[in-house]
């Protein structure tokens, strides 16, 4: 049985995937090699420049930004090895699914690919696509009492 749905759903999804792991790991290594007392500086001056802003709330916002650069970077590499750990596991099913030799086994690795890659992206939307159909579709089983059988081939016979 072909299954060239799951493998190109999967394919693709892979694909979306690496794609988002590469912009998320420069975004991290952005923001950790950045100078944050810069960074400081430049949001200070934007949060000076608005009139709402009183100088209490500019000292507030300045002691959490410190705290929400540490959080990014920290919250930033988890998601990179989230997403690391998801390629690998569709990169894994998309070959067990490709050579047909367990696709229950396929499906169950794109469901932890999809769980892993986020919620509401499109690949883990792909993955569970691909992995419903990896246990929804069967291979056919011939009988063998079948008279347009072959069992040499394993494939149907033309009737005669």
């Amino acid at each position: 049985m072909s299954r060239a749905g799951e493998v190109a759903l999967g394919v693709i999804g892979t694909i979306l995937n690496v794609i988002l792991l590469v912009i998320v790991t420069f975004s991290v290594v952005a923001v950790g090699n950045a100078d944050p007392v810069e960074l400081k500086q430049v949001f200070e001056e934007q949060m000076a420049a608005d009139a709402t802003m009183t100088p209490e709330d500019i000292a507030m916002v300045n002691d959490a930004f410190d705290v929400i650069l540490d959080v990014f970077g920290i919250v930033g590499w988890v998601l990179v090895v989230t997403l690391l750990i998801s390629v690998i596991l569709s990169i894994i099913a998309v070959v067990k699914v490709s050579k047909n030799k367990s696709p229950k086994t396929a499906g169950i690795l794109f469901i932890f690919a999809g769980l892993l890659s986020g919620i509401l992206l499109l690949a883990p939307i792909l993955f569970y696509i691909a992995a419903i159909m990896c246990f929804v579709r069967k291979t056919p089983v011939h009988d063998e009492q079948d008279p347009y059988y072959n069992n040499e081939v394993h494939q149907p016979q033309q009737p005669l």
